[in-house]
């Protein structure tokens, strides 16, 4: 489960790029000024929070970010249904494109305010997300946390770029110190992840076969796990394409060296 939203994500990337490309709009990368900040941001964040755990209720900390993350939810899972949407819709069902524009001012002065287009089929994804996301909100139940987290990784392997390798050395090097520091040498990270929520992590359950869905005992992934290698080896798929032999030699030597690295922590975790 972890490793399918990089694989699709860096495949979604190459058509995101391409499509900014030709529709001419400038799409933004990470830069090596970026890269450095990234783990001084997310710390500050994240200790943040755990301040905010340990001096207010908890449970208005998460109605709160519940709330929040639902609608990031929603329009990820909308983003991500699209395609497959497309696909099996009856093609009875006309695909009618619509376009909101709202402008303030006039002529040389008009600026956009909202300039948003989207299809009839879009309009059936977000309906789709809507349920599924009032699922999450009533039951908060481990399939629906799942495909909110999966929808949020797909999604940020396609859109977040990095400008290049060198960059994404940076933040991978910067966030293995975020690592070491928040996870091992502190109980922040842990404390935090525990009492967060969201869908911002995947959940195995351990109990599965003997309490089916109704399993209680889980395993945890953050997605931070999954998306920030997923940005750099999108990168190199790119960086495959552009090569233009035929070939995704980088890109399939990392994601293998990512799946041996996962059963690798796996196997120290549980096995030893």
């Amino acid at each position: 489960m972890a490793v399918l939203p990089i694989f699709f994500g860096s495949f979604r990337s190459v058509k995101y790029l391409k499509e900014q490309r030709e529709s001419g709009e400038r799409h933004e990368t990470m830069s090596n000024k970026d890269a450095l900040m990234f783990p001084v941001i997310a710390s500050c964040a994240l200790f943040t929070l755990y301040i905010f755990f340990q001096f207010f209720s908890k449970e208005y900390i998460n109605l709160l970010l519940t709330g929040y993350f639902f609608f990031l939810g929603v329009l990820a899972l909308s983003h991500l249904l699209s395609p497959i949407i497309a696909l099996v819709v009856p093609a009875s069902i006309p695909n009618m494109p619509y376009h909101v524009h709202f402008t303030r001012g006039e002529a040389d002065a008009r600026t956009d305010i909202i300039n948003y287009k989207f299809t009839s089929y879009d309009v059936i994804c977000l309906l789709i997300s809507l349920c599924l996301g009032a699922w999450y909100l009533l039951k908060k139940h481990w399939i629906a946390n799942n495909l909110f987290g999966i929808a949020f990784a797909i999604n940020g392997v396609e859109l977040l770029h990095l400008n290049n390798v060198v960059t994404g050395c940076i933040l991978l090097c910067g966030l293995f110190l975020y690592d070491i520091f928040w996870v091992f040498g502190t109980n922040v990270m842990v404390t935090v992840a525990k009492s967060f929520e969201a869908p911002i992590k995947l959940v195995f359950p351990q109990d599965l076969l003997v309490n089916g869905l109704s399993a209680s005992n889980f395993a945890m992934l953050g997605l931070g796990d999954i998306v920030v290698p997923g940005i750099f080896i999108a990168l190199l798929l790119r960086f495959d394409k552009s090569l233009r032999r035929g070939s995704e030699l980088y890109f399939r030597a990392t994601f293998l060296a990512y799946v041996c690295g996962l059963l690798a922590t796996i196997l120290v975790m549980h096995v030893w």
